[in-house]
């Protein structure tokens, strides 16, 4: 039970530290913000080959597409391995969702927390496309 304690604690103190922090390009973007989720729960950076590459929405893209990967999907899998059952999402793991056309990785926390311009932003859990599980 106590593992249990520890990996709540742990993300609900990432949630905490980065609740005010704004959305910005190779720092607080939503790849970056499920990377800092997974590296806070686990101690293991899958973003690590991404991270001080870029600052713009182009430069990620041409970072994502130097180290081989053709979406934003592709790279997750990679990194945390195939995604599960859509339904079978649980507190703590990183989705992608769809808004507007547009693919954005976040974390599930009852709703889905990406960065937005003011700090952590909610989506609803109907626009999950892609879950992989952290944990």
């Amino acid at each position: 039970m106590k593992r249990l304690t520890t990996w709540t604690q742990q993300l609900t103190q990432f949630i905490t530290n980065k609740k005010h922090q704004p959305f910005e390009w190779g720092v607080n973007d939503c790849c970056l913000f499920a990377a800092d989720e997974v590296l806070a729960i686990t101690g293991e950076d899958p973003a690590s080959q991404f991270r001080n590459r870029y600052s713009t929405r182009l430069g990620a893209a041409r970072v994502l597409k130097n180290e081989g990967y053709d979406s934003i999907e592709g790279a997750i899998t990679a990194m945390l391995g195939e995604p599960v059952p859509r339904l079978s999402v649980r507190r703590g793991d990183v989705v992608l969702v769809d808004i507007n056309g547009e693919m954005t990785a976040g974390i599930m926390f009852g709703q889905v927390l990406a960065p937005g311009e003011q700090g952590i932003a909610t989506v609803s859990p109907l626009d999950i496309t892609t879950v992989w599980r952290v944990g």
